[in-house]
């Protein structure tokens, strides 16, 4: 069943008494204020009002006739072109502002993870969130085995493969000495290890993407999501510079 015009109206953002005379002027054609007023049982004095406010919408248009006023509906498609427009102009503004947008000192929010279902959800919700091309840093802690201890052999290779298909490019750190903790059947999946230097200790795993800080332990079945530019650019920096110092894995791999 198709939607009533009434609705698709006020979807537009039309109040009720608008939509009662925008109507009004569909059946009457061209026509005055006083008829419309007729029409819809409305005051004259509203019913320009709210056609001064139609008219504003560009959903009417009006000319002088014989010293009247005569008012008739515009062209829907005339509106739709005209939305149009407007609407690579927002985008444009949108593009402008994105940069300023996230400047913006916004108030963080957490999101808490302790079952090992929403665990799972939350790692399948990172990947889909992911848009190809994204890169994804992070701290791990092979040894901890904290994959191991949500998700199946089975459910962690296909999430690691659709993060491999979407080209989601993963640079991940590790202390010294974990490196045979290393999954080598993943060596396929797009991550690049590196070594910290001896000394680093790293025991849970730390994840870095778009504007979001996860901490995640899958040995306590806990992880916690920030999601705050400046605080996940903050951690970044460390990682960046972490990763400077690091020396190279000798072969790409999957961490487990």
């Amino acid at each position: 069943m198709s939607t009533p015009v009434k609705t698709l109206l006020k979807q537009m953002g039309l109040s009720e008494i608008e939509v009662h005379v925008y109507l009004a002027c569909l059946h009457l054609g061209e026509t005055i204020v006083a008829e419309i007023a007729h029409k819809t049982k409305t005051s004259r004095t509203t019913v320009a009002s709210i056609l001064d406010r139609l008219k504003a919408k560009g959903l009417l248009t009006s000319h002088l006739s014989k010293g009247k006023k005569i008012f008739w509906i515009e062209d829907p498609h005339i509106l739709v072109e005209h939305h149009k427009a407007q609407l690579e102009v927002i985008e444009q503004l949108a593009g402008r502002l994105h940069n300023e947008y996230h400047q913006a000192d916004k108030k963080p929010t957490a999101e808490i993870y302790d079952t090992p279902e929403t665990l799972e959800h939350l790692m399948a919700k990172v990947v889909e969130e992911l848009k190809k091309g994204d890169d994804l840093f992070t701290f791990e802690s092979p040894s901890s085995q904290h994959y191991q201890a949500i998700l199946t052999e089975e459910l962690f290779h296909a999430l690691s493969k659709q993060k491999a298909r979407k080209g989601i490019h993963t640079k991940s750190l590790i202390p010294t000495g974990q490196e045979l903790f290393i999954r080598p059947k993943f060596i396929e999946h797009n991550i690049e290890v590196r070594v910290l230097p001896l000394g680093v200790l790293i025991e849970s795993s730390f994840w870095m993407f778009k504007n979001s800080l996860v901490l995640f332990s899958g040995t306590h079945t806990f992880a916690v999501r920030i999601n705050h530019g400046h605080m996940k650019e903050s951690i970044t920096s460390l990682f960046q510079m972490a990763w400077k110092l690091s020396k190279p894995l000798e072969q790409k791999t999957t961490l487990g």
